[in-house]
């Protein structure tokens, strides 16, 4: 028999995916766009630039909060996989793909658009994982 804590876990394995969902598509298509159109370009960029620390971080967060839990449960199935790959690239664009794009800003060369490119095509493939594990979550 399930116990209050079980059914905490589980709240948190289905919110904490959508939150990040949200947050990802709410940065995506209003956030980024809209400090683009309505701020000059020598104050959007640095603008966003401070964003982004805060939302690899609270992304990171909340899958790994979804990871414990899952942990927690003893469950590993595609759910546990997917919240490990996006954890592990929410980890990565922090720490390697940010830092390396701002140094390549500054120059405005053909890598910073090949890095870009890479930081847009995983968050892509992040919100695919999400949406799956929202669809696998709605299915359970």
């Amino acid at each position: 028999m399930p116990t209050i804590i079980d059914y905490l876990l589980l709240t948190v394995i289905t919110i904490f995916p959508v939150l990040s969902l949200g947050m990802m598509l709410f940065f995506s298509f209003v956030i980024a766009p809209t400090v683009f159109k309505f701020l000059p370009n020598t104050q959007s960029g640095p603008y966003i630039r401070k964003l982004f620390p805060i939302y690899y971080i609270i992304n990171a967060a909340l899958s790994l909060g979804s990871l414990i839990a899952i942990i927690s449960l003893g469950v590993f199935n595609a759910i546990f996989y997917a919240n490990t790959i996006v954890l592990v690239l929410f980890v990565f664009c922090y720490f390697y793909l940010m830092p390396t794009i701002n140094k390549q800003k500054i120059k405005n060369n053909r890598k910073f658009k090949i890095l870009h490119g890479s930081s847009v095509a995983i968050n892509l493939i992040q919100i695919i994982l999400l949406i799956s594990i929202t669809v696998i979550l709605l299915d359970f």
